[in-house]
C-alpha cells in the first residue's frame, strides 16, 4: 500500500496573518487527502495553530525564520530588524545544517512555506519538492526597512535565492509585485467566510435592532489603545479584544461571545484594522466594510488598499486621528459606500491545485 502523503508546514512566528493565509488551503487539501499526514513547523504556539487547522498534526515548535521587531502592530522597530535580519545571515551555515537534519528526519513529499527562505533552499538540496505560499516575500521587507545595514546587499541576495528555490512561490491575490522571482504564479484571494447573523450577534450582546457594531482587530494589540479618545455615538458600540474594554460602556469584550472569529467579523457592520492580509482579505470576502488606519511606510499597503477599495469599502485615516479619536465621521463615509459583490476566496482551490499535483506525483 502507497504510504500516507506527508506535507511539511513551516510558518512565520510574524503574527497570524502567514498562518492565517496557509490554514483554509490546508484544511482545503485535507478534505481532499483525508489520508493526508501533517507535520508544522513554527514558533506560533500550538493552541493557535490548532484553532485554525481542522486536522491533526504533528508539532515543531521551531523558528523557521526571523521575526520582524515591532515596536505596535503597525511600527517597525528598524534597529532592532537590522539586527535580526543580520544575525540569521551570519548563522546561515549553521541553520542550513540544522534544516536538512529537519528534512532527513521527517523525510515529508512536500514543503510548503510561508515564507522562510533557508529552508526552502534545504528543500532544494535534499530533493524535496517545495511550495511557497504568501502575498509578501522578506526580502522585499528587508530592503524596504534595512537597506543601509552593513551587508545588507549579500543578505538579499541569500533571501532571493532561497526564494528562487521553491518550485512555485503563489502570490495569493491582493500579493506585492515580485519582479526578482521567475518563479511566481499569482492566485485568487485567501480567505475563511463566516456566517454573517447581524440580529443574532446582536441578541448576544444586548443590543437594540439597529446598533451598529465596529470589530475592532489590530492584530493581538490591545493594551496602550487611546480608548478614552474614541469617538462616542449613540448607534455604535466597539467589540474589542478580551481586557481591552476597560470601563466605557460602549466598548464589549469580544471573549464573552459563543461564536467563532469570522463569524463574528461577518456579522459587523464594520471593521477597525490596520493594513495587512488576513483581516483585509476575510473583510472584504465576507462583505464588511473596512475602516484602516494609514501605513504608508508598509510595502504592502498601496497594493491591499487598491484591492480593498475595487473590491470592497475601505476607508483610510490617520494615526494622528486614530490617537485623537477624529474618525466618527470616516465611519460615516465608509457606510455612505455602495456595497459590491464580495469576491470569492478562490485562491484556496488554486493553491491546493497546485498542492496536489506534486503530491500526486511523488
Amino acid at each position: 500500500m502507497k504510504p500516507d502523503p506527508h506535507l511539511l508546514l513551516a510558518v512565520s512566528g510574524h503574527g497570524y496573518g502567514h498562518l492565517a493565509q496557509c490554514a483554509p488551503v490546508i484544511n482545503a487539501l485535507w478534505q481532499r487527502l483525508p489520508r493526508l499526514r501533517l507535520t508544522v513547523c513554527s514558533r506560533l504556539e500550538r493552541g493557535v495553530i490548532a484553532d485554525r487547522l481542522a486536522l491533526p498534526f504533528d508539532y515543531r515548535c521551531r523558528s523557521v525564520d526571523p521575526v520582524l521587531p515591532m515596536h505596535s502592530a503597525w511600527q517597525v522597530d528598524v534597529p532592532a530588524a537590522q539586527s535580526v535580519f543580520t544575525g540569521f545571515y551570519r548563522d546561515r551555515a549553521a541553520g542550513l545544517a540544522e534544516d536538512l537534519a529537519l528534512l532527513e528526519e521527517l523525510r515529508p513529499d512536500l514543503l510548503l512555506a510561508n515564507i522562510p527562505w533557508r529552508l526552502l533552499q534545504a528543500a532544494r538540496q535534499a530533493g524535496v519538492p517545495a511550495v511557497a505560499l504568501c502575498s509578501l516575500n522578506w526580502a522585499a521587507i528587508y530592503r524596504r526597512y534595512c537597506a543601509q545595514a552593513g551587508d545588507s546587499g549579500n543578505v538579499l541576495a541569500d533571501m532571493w535565492q532561497g526564494y528562487r528555490a521553491a518550485d512555485v512561490f503563489l502570490r495569493p491575490a491582493p500579493a506585492m509585485g515580485m519582479p526578482e522571482l521567475a518563479n511566481t504564479q499569482a492566485i485568487g484571494p485567501l480567505a475563511r467566510l463566516g456566517r454573517a447573523d447581524r440580529d443574532g450577534l446582536r441578541q448576544r450582546l444586548s443590543l437594540p435592532p439597529g446598533m451598529r457594531v465596529v470589530l475592532v482587530a489590530l492584530g493581538g494589540i490591545g493594551g496602550g489603545l487611546p480608548l478614552e479618545h474614541w469617538p462616542r455615538r449613540p448607534d455604535t458600540i466597539w467589540l474589542v479584544s478580551p481586557g481591552v474594554a476597560g470601563t466605557r460602556d460602549d466598548m464589549i469584550d469580544a471573549g464573552r461571545l459563543p461564536m467563532a472569529f469570522i463569524d463574528v467579523l461577518a456579522s459587523s457592520d464594520a471593521v477597525l484594522t490596520k493594513p495587512g492580509y488576513g483581516t483585509y482579505t476575510e473583510a472584504v470576502c465576507n462583505g464588511v466594510p473596512v475602516l484602516t488606519l494609514d501605513r504608508p511606510d508598509w510595502p504592502e499597503t498601496a497594493g491591499l488598499n487598491a484591492w480593498a477599495r475595487r473590491h470592497g469599502r475601505l476607508q483610510e485615516i490617520s494615526q494622528t486621528a486614530f490617537a485623537d479619536g477624529r474618525f466618527a465621521g470616516a465611519l460615516d463615509v465608509l457606510w455612505q459606500q455602495a456595497a459590491p459583490q464580495p469576491p470569492a476566496p478562490v485562491g484556496i482551490e488554486q493553491a491546493v491545485g497546485q498542492l496536489l499535483a506534486r503530491l500526486s506525483s511523488g
